[in-house]
């Protein structure tokens, strides 16, 4: 028999049928799409790197605490990736946690120092706002210190606490801060990570993606702890490195407040679908307490086989604990690539599916690549990584200082003894021999890419720094600290440190 031939009419019919069912199947799909990973940021506050009983590089196992026990810590870090050269971008903390909200750095930001004036462009993108860009299911919270002068709502945040800085802590900025203290729920810890746990439960009882940002007050003073925390280390024989038992104690809740968080992630099924990140604001406490040092040496210092601490651009400064657990992330492995707190929003992003949302002007790169191939090559700018802190700190070095770590090789620059120090950080891990006198050219190479960036950013300069006169004395004075390196003359090398298409 002959075919039947359609109308005109019925051609039309048919073609709308099927293009209503071809947009039907592909919005379907779309609603059943897998949703993007969940994130947990776990942001410490204060903790340094060689804080914890497991090493943040295998290869120095004895670079860690010879009193503090973190099983959990370690635990984490064993159950996934460990960062050995990871670095916060600030040595101080309102600068860190800004620069890892917005993925820029402290010197784009123009917030270089806790104190003084804030002159951040709060309007901006931060982490939340480029998660939901990329998929709008996403649920986000941020718990515990928050220290930015807006309110998280403001940033795309569905939960969080305010404008909370270390106050809602328990900060008292007296000496009682040293005295230690018992209470049942120090620092918050363990009512934070309840909420933590009530917020995973939750989305993922919604079959939303969530990310979730906790910011501790510890280990920020007041020293502040459980009793039985402080009865358990009290019965341990202290350490030569570390050995003050309240912050012990701390260090104890902490390292079990974070370990019920691990519990639930592992309760909760998370670990296919959920990225757990660890790390810290800034280095820790170079000294208890803390005392006017401008940058004399310290007899001991807590953050050892690392030199100083907070308030300094020295490794014990900014160099930070940093931890991976999630999918596809090899047990027990380690990266040894340079990174950097800013780096966390265009990471986070590259996991959600797409780096188009995160702001052209973002100092960070994605650091996804190295979550399964630890060696994995990174593309990063010309001039590496750069922190800025233009101010007088008389707790610290007491004088403006910036750096700029590319490759294995750290310059720091003191502004006002026009003076430069070069490390292979690589090689001097506590930065005990200045070789700049011997590598001229590396010098000259890494001068240039510092001030180069300082002045593509606007970054302010230390005369426009509100600790310019006092203690400063309008420039007059000069750390200490360069008492340290004696300037002896030495043949400069021809070469520079750099590669060739890095110059």
């Amino acid at each position: 028999m002959p075919a039947k031939v359609l109308k005109r009419g019925t051609k039309r019919q048919v073609l709308t049928v099927v293009v209503i069912m071809a947009l039907s199947v592909a919005l379907s799909a779309k609603a059943f799409d897998a949703p993007p990973p969940n994130f947990i940021l776990v942001l410490t506050d204060d903790q340094g790197w060689s804080s914890m009983s497991s090493s943040m590089d295998k290869r120095l196992p004895d670079a860690k605490s010879d009193f503090h026990i973190t099983p959990a810590l370690d635990e984490i870090a064993a159950s996934g990736m460990r960062f050995s050269n990871a670095y916060a971008s600030s040595p101080v903390c309102a600068p860190s946690r800004y620069s890892i909200q917005f993925g820029k750095s402290p010197a784009r930001l123009l917030h270089t120092r806790v104190l003084g004036g804030n002159k951040v462009n709060h309007d901006q993108k931060a982490i939340p706002q480029v998660l939901k860009a990329i998929d709008s299911r996403y649920r986000t919270a941020h718990l515990g210190k928050w220290h930015i002068k807006a309110d998280p709502a403001r940033y795309a945040y569905d939960v969080h606490d305010g404008q909370t800085g270390n106050k809602e802590g328990g900060f008292v900025n007296d000496r009682s801060q040293w005295h230690g203290y018992a209470e049942d729920d120090p620092k918050k810890m363990f009512s934070l990570t309840e909420r933590a746990v009530e917020f995973m439960t939750e989305s993922k009882k919604r079959e939303v993606p969530f990310f979730l940002q906790i910011s501790h007050y510890a280990l920020h003073s007041n020293l502040a702890y459980r009793q039985t925390s402080f009865e358990e280390v009290s019965s341990q024989i202290p350490g030569s490195l570390h050995q003050n038992l309240a912050y012990a104690a701390m260090m104890t809740d902490l390292d079990e407040a974070i370990g019920q968080l691990f519990e639930a992630y592992k309760r909760l099924g998370l670990k296919k679908n959920t990225y757990l990140i660890i790390t810290s604001d800034n280095g820790g406490m170079p000294v208890l307490p803390q005392q006017v040092n401008r940058g004399r040496l310290y007899k001991n210092g807590l953050n050892t086989p690392l030199l100083r601490g907070k308030w300094d651009l020295m490794e014990g400064g900014i160099r930070v604990p940093f931890m991976v657990v999630g999918p596809d992330i090899p047990t027990n492995s380690q990266s040894n690539e340079p990174i950097i707190g800013y780096d966390i929003m265009a990471t986070l992003a590259d996991l959600a599916g797409s780096r188009q949302q995160v702001p052209k002007d973002s100092d960070g790169v994605s650091i996804a690549p190295l979550l399964t191939s630890p060696d994995a090559p990174i593309e990063r700018p010309p001039h590496g990584l750069v922190f800025h802190f233009p101010h007088y700190n008389q707790v610290g070095l007491n004088e403006p200082h910036s750096a700029i770590r590319v490759g294995n090789f750290k310059l720091v620059k003191f502004h006002q003894s026009d003076r430069s120090l070069l490390f292979n950080v690589a090689q001097d891990l506590g930065e005990k021999k200045d070789i700049a006198n011997g590598n001229r050219a590396c010098v000259d190479q890494l001068e240039a890419l510092l001030s180069g960036y300082l002045i593509d950013v606007g970054a302010e300069h230390p005369k426009d720094s509100s600790s310019w006169v006092k203690p400063g004395r309008k420039g007059e004075t000069k750390t200490q600290f360069l008492k340290r390196y004696p300037e002896n003359e030495s043949d400069s090398h021809e070469g520079g440190c750099l590669s060739e298409e890095l110059i």
